[in-house]
Parts: structure tokens; C-alpha cells; sequence
């Protein structure tokens, strides 16, 4: 994340600027009368004549195509438009702020509403949109804004069939707890689109989307005020009057600080495309899915520490510091399926990762989680979950642990992790294991290829069901260590209980730890014994050198079903 972007936090939550005035003319030409096509993100348009004009153009007329005659296109190159940019035409309603501090929306007909509160002047802006259109029209907030705090509503309803883009900030005042509005929301709505939109303050809710189709989310940047107590940032739901599902949604970017619920939060949705979500100093999740299908994510970061002085806004004086919220940076829950996700990044979250029960078809491409104040990734009774890489370090408790509950039996199956780094390497370690899997209904669940080196302080690989497939993974097996060749033994070594499971696959690898000069050679078997319930590895020698060899060896469980588990 840019560094200038989050480098002052208080300066995110400060009102919103009042330089970007404009007149009439200015912001009529947004509308195409004059085709400029940018405005400045700090300053006001170029100088104007007086309406009065020199009579050979029709100044009275101000909707009319006009030809500047270097009056009012003039020094073009010094406008910025860093923060604003439209292309001459595209605006169908216009909502602007003139020079006396006063709100209007207008349209290629002339003004349809002015005031000083600017949510009745975008509400009536997008009031004023062709009934019953077919088509999306445009209404385009051009001025920065103040929301007030005052008793009517400040939620901006958004139709069918709308853009509403807001490339200025919108800072809102409502007090601590002091409203549940929402700043917009639309309901049983299709065809919704929010190009940009940055928000600061303390908003209850940004946006809400309520059993809606066909949403297109752009830019969207909320900062909350550090004191704020607000909902979700952007929620998306079945809540509408149909009750009907949400579904068809994609969301560009949203960038979220200080927030004390969660930044993206789904729920009863279908076919949701996210490119990327990064939460600053988040409470809760930077993304929660609840039953929610077909979903793809591109990247999710989320950055929370735990520390109070820095860490994500309390939600009480009693929940007053991150590790508090039991939160994942990304979660999934309540059930959710066929959800893929390419990146994900969380550093001292309470979780970086949490795959709640009864979801099915997981995949997270990558993760890179760091400090988890619980275990980095919490997998608990799914179906069919894959993560495929990544770096896990410096937990507490467990870099992964795998969990199934005794009420839901056999609901942790098919759930794979591989190609992991996981590791401590704090001077005081917390990490107890790498990767650890709990509880006794687990089932054909898959840890290969990954290295657990200094993964953990009680161990580094630990399963509990005999399906759970355990392979080429550095370090660790389901047993590893050193045990000495005794020249002139039979067998030549004994290694006892390497696994309490009876009805498994093992295999072994294995290497001398220093190679004698002289010829050797040696082999082994997996022998189970009934009186004490274990396998055991027996080594024997072919050709016995003369002396005591040190073996290093792992036992793995590479598992040869054959399909008589349930898939």
C-alpha cells in the first residue's frame, strides 16, 4: 500500500476541502456545453466574462454549444485533473457547489435542485433521471462535501440503471454511534455502478447493497474517523424488500482504514469478482463471505496490529486492543462455495486466514501471513479446501491448523496444503506448530511439499486421522529424527511407535548423517506390533561397514487409497 496514501491517519478523517467552486458556465461544460473535460481537483475553473458575453454569442443561453474565443479554455495545461476526469458528454446530471458554499444539480434542461446539504441535491439528481431508462445515466459529483450530522436521513438511495460517480471526498459527520445511516444504499436495485468514491469521517455504513443484480463497484477509499464506531464498509446482501439473493457484483478496488466491523463483507450473494481489498488498521475482516457462491478475488492485504497505541479502532472499552476481535483478515462461512483467491497478505491479525464450516471448494493461490496473535490459518470442518503456497510465520499457537468439530463428523475432508514455508524465527518463539490437525473426524486431508523447519516448539507436523495423506514435506512427516546403526546388530536399529495409526501407508526416507569409507549398506521395513497398538521402523543392515552409522530419516504417509474412504 502507498505510503502517502496511509502515512498520516489523521489527516484522512479531516472534512473535505471547499477550494473546488465552480460557476455555472464550469460546471455546464462538464455536461458538454463548453467540452472541457477536466476540472481541478483544488482550484476553480479559468476566468469567465460576464454573462452578458461580447452579442455574438449566445452567452444568455447557457446549455448552448459555445466557442470559447480564448476566454473561458484558457491555460488548460495548469488544471489539474489528477482527482477528476470525464470525458466531455458522459455526465448526464451534474451536482456542484458554487462559490457561496450552495449545492445544485443540473441537467442539459437546466437546474434541478440546490441546497446546502449536499445529499438532497445527489438525491434529487438521481431522482431527475430519465423514468423508466433501459440505459445507465450518469450523475457526477464534482465538489467535495460535507455530510452533516443533523436528524433527517443522509442516505442517498441509488436507482436502477445508475452511475453515480464521485471522484471528490465526501467527508461525513455523523457523531459516535449516533446514527445508523447509511450513506448509500440501494434496494432490490439492478444495474448500479460506483465508478470512485472516497469517504472519511464517521459514516455508519459507506454502501449497502440489498438484494441487487449487475453492480459495478470502481475505486472506493474509506477512511474512518479514528474515534468512529461504524458497520461494514461495503456490505452486500439478500436483505432487500424481494429478499431475492445479490448477485453479479464486481469491485475494482476498495481501500479501508480504521474500521471496527469489516471492509467487505458478503452475505447471500452469487458471483462476486473482487481485484483487490487492502484494510488498514481493521477490526474485523478486510473480506467475510457468508453464503456466498462463485466468487474470485484477486489480492486481499490486510494490515492490524495488535498493539492499542497503533492498532485497529476498539469497538468498546472492554475490546480495546485487535487480538480482541477474533477475526480473520479473510474468512468464509455460513456456507460458502466455489471461491478462489489469488493473493492473500495479513500481518498481525488475530488470523490471517479462517475457512469456517460447511464451506466447500476453497482456493487461496498464495497467502503470506505474518503475526497471528491465534493460529495463522484456522481451517475448520470445509470440504474440498486447497491453499497452495505461500510464507507463514512467527503465530501463536499454530502456523495451520486443520480442525474438525464432533458434531459436523467428517466435515474437514479433502482439504490440502502445499508448497508452504512456515516458521518462527522471533527471538521468544510462539509458534507451537507448523501445521497441526485436531479433532477425529477429518478425512483424505493432504499435507505434501512443504517445509516446516523451525515451524514449531511442540512439533511441526501432527495429524490425527489415518486418511490424512502426509508427504515430502522438509523437516517433518508423521515421524522424523536420528537414530544410530549399531554395527554388528540385528536389526541393526529399532525405531518404536513412528505412527499409532494401524491402518496406513508408510514410507521412508532417510540419508547417514556422516558416510563411513567403507562399504554399507542397509534396509528396512515397517513393522506393526500388536501389544503395543504402533508401527514401528526396523532397520537391518546388508553390508555392515564396521561401525555405528547416524541415520536421519522421516516416516511419511503417502497413503495408497484406493477409494474405500468416502469422498
Amino acid at each position: 500500500m502507498s505510503e502517502e496514501r496511509s502515512s498520516d491517519r489523521s489527516e484522512q478523517s479531516r472534512p473535505a476541502s471547499s477550494d473546488l467552486t465552480f460557476t455555472r458556465r464550469t460546471a455546464m461544460a462538464l455536461l458538454g456545453a463548453g467540452g472541457l473535460a477536466g476540472v481541478a481537483a483544488g482550484s476553480a475553473s479559468a476566468s469567465h466574462e460576464s454573462e452578458g458575453g461580447d452579442g455574438d454569442q449566445p452567452w444568455y443561453d447557457w446549455e448552448a454549444d459555445v466557442d470559447a474565443h480564448d476566454r473561458d479554455l484558457e491555460n488548460l495545461h495548469a488544471i489539474d485533473v489528477d482527482h477528476i476526469f470525464t470525458a466531455a458528454r458522459e455526465a448526464d446530471r451534474i451536482v456542484w457547489k458554487d462559490e457561496e458554499g450552495v449545492f445544485h444539480a443540473d441537467g442539459h434542461n437546466g437546474e434541478i435542485a440546490r441546497g446546502e446539504n449536499v445529499v438532497p441535491v445527489i438525491q434529487a439528481a438521481l431522482d431527475s433521471l430519465t423514468e423508466g431508462r433501459t440505459h445507465k445515466e450518469r450523475v457526477l459529483v464534482a465538489s467535495p462535501a460535507t455530510v452533516p450530522n443533523i436528524e433527517e436521513s443522509q442516505t442517498i438511495e441509488l436507482p436502477s440503471y445508475a452511475v453515480l460517480d464521485v471522484p471528490v471526498r465526501l467527508h461525513v459527520e455523523y457523531e459516535k454511534w449516533d446514527s445508523s445511516d447509511i450513506l448509500l444504499r440501494a434496494n432490490d436495485k439492478e444495474h448500479v455502478e460506483i465508478p470512485r468514491l472516497t469517504v472519511s469521517g464517521a459514516p455508519w455504513m459507506p454502501i449497502r447493497l440489498k438484494s441487487c443484480s449487475n453492480v459495478r463497484l470502481g475505486e472506493i477509499n474509506v477512511f474512518f474517523a479514528r474515534d468512529a464506531d461504524p458497520n461494514d464498509a461495503i456490505r452486500i446482501d439478500d436483505s432487500g424488500d424481494s429478499g431475492e439473493r445479490s448477485t453479479d457484483v464486481q469491485i475494482g478496488s476498495a481501500y479501508i482504514e480504521n474500521g471496527t466491523q469489516h471492509s467487505v463483507e458478503t452475505y447471500g450473494a452469487d458471483r462476486i469478482q473482487i481485484q483487490q481489498v487492502i484494510a488498514k488498521y481493521q477490526f474485523g475482516c478486510a473480506v467475510l463471505l457468508n453464503d456466498t457462491t462463485d466468487a474470485t478475488i484477486d489480492s486481499i492485504i490486510g494490515y492490524n496490529p495488535v498493539d492499542e497505541s497503533v492498532g485497529a479502532a476498539p469497538q468498546s472499552e472492554a475490546d480495546n486492543t485487535n487480538a480482541d476481535s477474533r477475526y480473520a483478515t479473510f474468512r468464509v462461512t455460513n456456507p460458502t462455495n466455489n471461491v478462489s483467491v489469488g493473493q492473500l497478505v495479513s500481518r498481525e491479525a488475530p488470523r490471517g486466514l479462517h475457512i469456517h464450516g460447511g464451506t466447500h471448494e476453497i482456493s487461496v493461490g498464495d497467502v503470506t501471513i505474518t503475526g497471528a496473535d491465534t493460529p495463522g490459518a484456522m481451517i475448520t470442518d470445509p470440504n474440498n479446501v486447497v491453499i497452495n503456497g505461500g510464507v507463514i510465520k512467527n503465530c501463536t499457537g499454530e502456523g495451520i491448523r486443520i480442525h474438525s468439530y464432533d458434531p459436523y463428523p467428517g466435515n474437514a475432508r479433502g482439504v490440502t496444503v502445499s508448497d508452504l514455508r512456515i516458521y518462527d524465527d522471533q527471538d521468544e518463539t510462539t509458534q507451537a506448530y507448523a501445521i497441526r490437525e485436531t479433532g477425529e473426524h477429518s478425512m483424505n486431508n493432504r499435507i505434501v511439499d512443504c517445509d516446516v523447519r523451525n515451524g514449531g516448539t511442540e512439533g511441526l507436523i501432527e495429524v490425527t486421522s489415518e486418511s490424512t495423506m502426509v508427504a515430502d514435506n522438509v523437516g517433518d512427516g508423521v515421524a522424523s529424527g536420528t537414530v544410530t546403526l549399531e554395527s554388528g546388530s540385528d536389526p541393526a536399529a529399532r525405531v518404536e511407535g513412528v505412527s499409532r495409526a494401524r491402518d496406513v501407508t508408510l514410507e521412508l526416507r532417510a540419508k547417514t548423517f556422516e558416510a563411513p569409507d567403507a562399504s554399507f549398506a542397509w534396509d528396512h521395513r515397517f513393522e506393526y506390533n500388536g501389544d503395543t497398538s504402533q508401527w514401528d521402523l526396523v532397520v537391518e543392515w546388508v553390508t555392515d561397514p564396521g561401525e555405528d552409522l547416524t541415520l536421519d530419516y522421516i516416516v511419511d504417509r503417502p497413503q495408497a487409497n484406493i477409494g474405500r474412504y468416502p469422498l
